[in-house]
């Protein structure tokens, strides 16, 4: 395990927009001495890293009243959308209705209304804009526009001094007390200042997890032994370099000009294992057409992540389409990346951006012509501006694998990959994501089972050695396995969201967030805050966030009040509620000390269908309802039931707003 480091002690550090294609890869790494005395500011909660799990932690804990501080290496916050370059979603198909939370939809939505002034007469704006047309997702668009979306999102807390934002500056040195961090030094590439940020709880967001061995935190790389993890599917031995690879993504536009770059440095090393193939987890390969869509193939490889189809939009706003590039072919292996040697990572870096820069002058100059006639698209050119760097590329890779806490929980194949139509349950469910377990992986490609709609524990978040820390990004506790279906953007979302409302109450309580894991009165407070901020717990199809009984219905399941089927996703609040379904939820309320023995007695047993006044006798509303009990209103009485017997958080019951 890392030491800390000491006030005083020389630090090495990356500055990652100081990497460059070509010269010593050392240039990069920053040499610097901490100071012992240096300028303070106390916070209520430290986020490291701005990416997406750490805006979203920012924005829901500095929401929730705490001052937080967070800084961000790169010049954008937004990490694996923005400053990584992926401003294609990795999203699932319910990712638009139910399967995501409202402060992601929010987001989704301000950068679809940004385009909407732009569009052509006759495309269709609201919910299905997706101003690149791109295949791989419902929403392809620029990554400077989704940069100034979210801070446009984050600055009225800035603006009222409840967040504050350090861009271009890193994590240098940790000062804990025993368990318990108490500081941490961060550093600015730019000023080369100093800043000391006092916390009550940290958040490690970082995109490699690179807060953890800073902090002196317990962490696993690569893959764990199928002994450690029970998973049927990991290998026999651990393999702690077997991280997924790397990308650093560019965007290309077509030009009246052919480009004139000479070769980029180690293209004649790199270009033998370029192609516009990819071969699926299936094993199954498809051969792409450049620009014609060949068949067996959902499209072109220029449509694949396409941001912006010129053809939406009003003539003269775009003067070509823009396609963001991340293909297997600039996907990179390098066990550096996560090396404890500021100057292995640095070198690690180098050679993603080589990698790219020769597959973007092999798009130019030798891909295969989708007409049979020589080579090379050379009217092709990097659009330099498009990701915030000096060279067309992202300003960071876009990391699928980081180091991983050792946490409470640890998320496994199994808790994934079940026979029914959802994961696992967690108890400690503080929120929701689906993906497919799809692992680029630096070797053998492993046998990857079907994942099924997911819950992310809190468990999850908080490290078994560090009492005021939670993680937010891909370093929370799953296998190099799940990591592979948590990763992505909507989910990272969620994580980062739950973490911020854990870390808001920890501050303002004086407690460890393993505390309110650990007592079921906090971890249901914390649940129906979250529920009443519009995150999902539980999973359903049939019931978006809009949904009258929303709240209700993820509330009751995770109170255990109703149960779900095995065998789909659906809530089914329109469908009648069964006489042993009503008795099992009165019992399951009686336990809670809603309702007292003899009032809790009804027989509705064999009722196939109920009527609201064989309930009437319990009140609590039903007494005044009428007609056949239906699951959605039964929900909300449910919760009425529970909130008016004194359960945890009353503010934002369905009594208390009037449901």
């Amino acid at each position: 395990m890392a030491i800390p480091v000491a006030k005083g002690q020389a630090v090495r550090i990356v500055d990652p927009l100081a990497v460059r294609a070509e010269g010593d890869a050392a240039q990069a790494v920053v040499s610097v001495t901490v100071p012992a005395a240096v300028a303070g500011k106390n916070c209520d909660v430290v986020i490291v890293g701005g990416g997406l799990g750490g805006s979203a932690a920012a924005l829901t804990a500095a929401s929730r009243g705490a001052r937080v501080c967070m800084m961000e290496p790169t010049k954008w916050l937004g990490g694996q959308m923005t400053s990584q370059g992926i401003s294609a979603f990795d999203d699932n198909e319910w990712t638009e209705t139910t399967g995501a939370t409202r402060s992601f939809h929010l987001l989704r939505q301000k950068i679809r209304e940004h385009y909407a002034p732009l569009l052509r007469p006759g495309v269709k704006v609201g919910s299905s804009l997706n101003p690149g047309l791109c295949w791989v997702s419902y929403e392809c668009s620029e990554a400077e526009v989704d940069r100034a979306v979210l801070e446009s999102m984050l600055e009225p807390l800035v603006q009222s001094c409840e967040l504050i934002v350090y861009l271009r500056s890193a994590p240098v040195a940790v000062e804990r007390s025993r368990d318990r961090l108490r500081n941490v030094t961060i550093y600015n590439f730019e000023t080369h200042g100093f800043l000391r940020l006092t916390g009550k709880v940290f958040i490690d967001a970082t995109e490699l997890g690179e807060f953890l061995p800073l902090a002196g935190a317990h962490f696993v790389t690569g893959a764990e032994a199928r002994r450690e993890t029970g998973e049927p599917d990991a290998p026999a031995e651990a393999d702690p370099t077997a991280a997924q690879s790397f990308t650093y993504a560019f965007v290309l536009q077509q030009t009246q000009m052919a480009d004139e770059h000479a070769k980029p440095i180690g293209y004649d090393r790199y270009a033998p294992y370029f192609s516009i193939r990819s071969t699926d987890a299936d094993g199954t390969t498809l051969t792409y057409g450049m620009f014609a869509q060949l068949p067996k193939t959902p499209g072109s490889f220029w449509t694949y992540r396409r941001l912006i189809a010129k053809e939406q939009f009003q003539a003269g706003t775009f003067s070509s389409d823009l396609s963001m590039i991340n293909w297997d072919s600039n996907d990179v292996c390098d066990v550096r990346l996560l090396s404890a040697d500021p100057g292995e990572e640095a070198a690690a870096l180098q050679h993603g951006k080589q990698v790219s820069a020769a597959f973007a002058w092999w798009l130019q100059h030798d891909v295969p012509r989708d007409d049979g006639n020589g080579t090379g698209y050379p009217e092709l050119r990097v659009v330099e501006s498009a990701l915030g760097s000096n060279d067309g590329l992202s300003q960071f890779p876009y990391v699928r694998e980081s180091r991983r806490i050792r946490a409470l929980r640890t998320i496994r194949e199994q808790d994934l990959a079940t026979n029914g139509a959802r994961a696992v349950p967690f108890d400690d469910s503080v929120g929701i994501g689906q993906y497919p377990i799809d692992i680029h992986a630096c070797g053998t490609n492993p046998h990857l089972p079907a994942s099924k709609p997911y819950q992310i524990s809190l468990g999850a978040l908080i490290p078994g050695d560090l009492s005021n820390l939670l993680a937010a990004s891909k370093n929370i506790g799953t296998t190099h396995i799940t990591n592979g279906a948590y990763r992505v953007h909507p989910t990272e979302w969620a994580i980062g969201v739950a973490a911020g409302a854990v870390a808001a109450e920890a501050a303002r309580d004086g407690v460890a967030p393993r505390t309110i894991d650990e007592s079921a009165e906090r971890l249901r407070r914390l649940q129906w805050a979250l529920i009443n901020g519009g995150q999902p717990l539980v999973w359903f199809d049939d019931v978006p966030l809009d949904a009258e009984y929303f709240k209700s219905a993820q509330y009751a399941v995770v109170l255990g009040l109703l149960d779900l089927p095995e065998d789909s996703l659906h809530f089914a609040g329109e469908q009648a509620v069964s006489g042993q379904e009503a008795m099992d939820a009165i019992d399951e309320l009686r336990k809670l000390g809603t309702f007292d023995e003899i009032a809790g007695r009804v027989d509705l047993a064999g009722k196939k269908t109920i009527e609201w006044s064989s309930l009437a006798s319990l009140g609590h509303g039903a007494e005044r309802k009428r007609g056949m009990a239906k699951r959605g209103e039964f929900a909300d009485w449910l919760i009425d039931c529970y909130f008016s017997a004194g359960g945890p958080s009353p503010s934002g019951s369905p009594a208390a707003t009037g449901k």
